[in-house]
């Protein structure tokens, strides 16, 4: 036999075995109805077991579904918001939710070695989902993600005539707001706001009383802001406090920025002054130099609506007693009994409210009872007369 048929042979033996190993591995059959989820679970076979660089593809009948490169996806477009891909060592999962009845076919995982020749194995996965249709709903809502001011529509559409859907968001009813329902059934939010993200899900009635429903996300994202500030925070001179800023962000938080009478204030050039994770400012031990007028402005990575309006921190040192009442009080029954007490803070700036309790004297006893019989207060001073 002459080489070139030799070779020949070989060729066709090494394609056949190829194409009966190719056919040997049984495609993956799965099930699931309009507005589940199904996960596609995918083997990946590496060159001598060692994870090399790879291009991950999961296809639906020649469309691509998902694709992973160096941790980064690509989606879609009529799957983006219902795909996510997970990858564990050797193995990889496709979550595909909000199944619609278009979802129903062929799907293909399938791995790639963009720096190897040759650049793929037989490590193709093949996969045929069932996509039940449910007698109501033929269309469900998907995530969402979008930008604050952005218009979203979250679907929901149904087979029957006369059928009812009825919008939820986080397990209770919607309320009517910055949504409206369309005559489809579709939640349309012509302008998504901070306080629209959450679970919603559309529930369709039937004439007849059967129900079916399908949920997802919304999620709305916006620059960081001050949601809330306090004009006048009160530090106690020689203790430790906290100047807190309230704010919101999505994405999170990425820098929080404090000034102090109009310069920055870093914490990390301060002695005695740390940043809490959270942004807030923790004062070990507050002293004088700490007071003063502050703003916060919070940012992320979509940028920030500005400062917050100006913090007044007012140094307070502890009240001073001015008048005390004696150790001991003895009188007889059905006396009156007359105790005097006031005080000044220590910066005279500001008068203390001075509470009375009664400590109860019993053994092994701690409880602090406020007086409730008959009493009387001057109105120079906190003078108490007690009547038995």
């Amino acid at each position: 036999m002459s080489p070139i048929i030799l070779f020949l042979s070989a060729a066709y033996l090494q394609s056949g075995i190829a194409k009966f190993i190719e056919e040997e591995k049984k495609p993956i059959y799965l099930s699931a109805h309009v507005g589940e989820s199904v996960v596609f679970s995918c083997d990946l076979d590496f060159p001598q077991g060692v994870i090399i660089p790879y291009i991950l593809y999961y296809y639906k009948e020649g469309e691509r579904v998902v694709s992973l490169q160096d941790g980064d996806t690509e989606t879609g477009r009529d799957f983006i918001g219902r795909a996510s891909i997970q990858t564990d060592g050797s193995r990889a999962r496709l979550t595909l939710s909000g199944l619609r009845e278009t979802d129903h076919g062929w799907f293909e995982c399938r791995l790639f070695f963009p720096n190897r020749t040759p650049t793929t194995r037989l490590n193709g996965t093949w996969y045929h989902l069932t996509v039940h249709g449910r007698e109501l709903l033929s269309m469900p809502p998907k995530n969402e993600t979008v930008l604050e001011g952005e218009a979203v529509r979250l679907e929901c559409s149904t087979r029957e005539p006369g059928a009812r859907v009825t919008w939820y968001k986080d397990g209770s009813l919607l309320e009517p707001g910055s949504a409206r329902v369309s005559p489809g059934g579709a939640l349309v939010f012509q302008s998504a706001g901070v306080a629209d993200p959450g679970l919603y899900t559309c529930q369709v009635i039937s004439p007849a009383g059967r129900s079916q429903s399908a949920s997802a996300y919304l999620d709305v994202r916006y620059k960081a802001r001050v949601v809330y500030t306090e004009k006048e925070v009160y530090l106690p001179f020689g203790r430790p406090g906290i100047l807190d800023c309230h704010f919101s962000a999505n994405p999170p938080l990425t820098k929080l920025r404090w000034e102090k009478d109009g310069f920055l204030f870093d914490p990390f050039n301060v002695p005695g002054v740390f940043s809490k994770r959270n942004g807030s400012l923790y004062f070990n031990k507050v002293d004088e130099t700490h007071g003063g007028e502050y703003t916060c402005t919070p940012y992320n990575d979509l940028g920030t609506l500005g400062p917050s309006p100006r913090i007044r921190v007012v140094v307070q040192h502890p009240p001073v007693f001015t008048l005390t009442p004696h150790n001991m009080y003895l009188r007889r029954t059905g006396d009156s009994i007359l105790m005097p007490c006031d005080a000044l803070d220590g910066d005279s700036a500001h008068r203390p409210t001075i509470l009375w309790f009664k400590v109860s004297l019993k053994p092994q006893s701690f409880v602090i009872v406020f007086w409730k019989r008959t009493w009387s207060c001057k109105k120079k001073g906190v003078t108490i007369i007690y009547n038995k």
